[in-house]
């Protein structure tokens, strides 16, 4: 049961990096969407270990595998705004 909990909530932290980078990316440049879509996915990070009383500072091996599944999903949404670029 704990495996399929990890692939929902990696599979969320991908599809929202992914989908918040190409929206914010319409607006302004790619590399500034991808930059503001991680520091809030880092700031996500704080706040969940700030709420749990541990210390800001202390990213776990949960807490990086997070983060990993975040810059998987704003990764492959430059790759895929710059594949469509090129083909327009």
């Amino acid at each position: 049961m704990e495996l399929k909990k990890e692939l929902i909530d990696q599979t969320a932290h991908f599809a929202v990096g992914f989908v918040a980078t190409a929206v914010i990316a319409v607006f302004v440049n790619v590399y500034i969407s991808a930059c503001v879509v991680f520091a809030f996915a880092v700031s996500r990070e704080i706040y969940q270990r700030l709420s749990k009383n541990d210390n800001w500072y202390s990213c776990g091996w949960g807490c990086r595998l997070d983060l990993m599944f975040w810059a998987f999903g704003i990764g492959s949404a430059i790759a895929a705004i710059f594949i469509t670029d090129s083909f327009f």
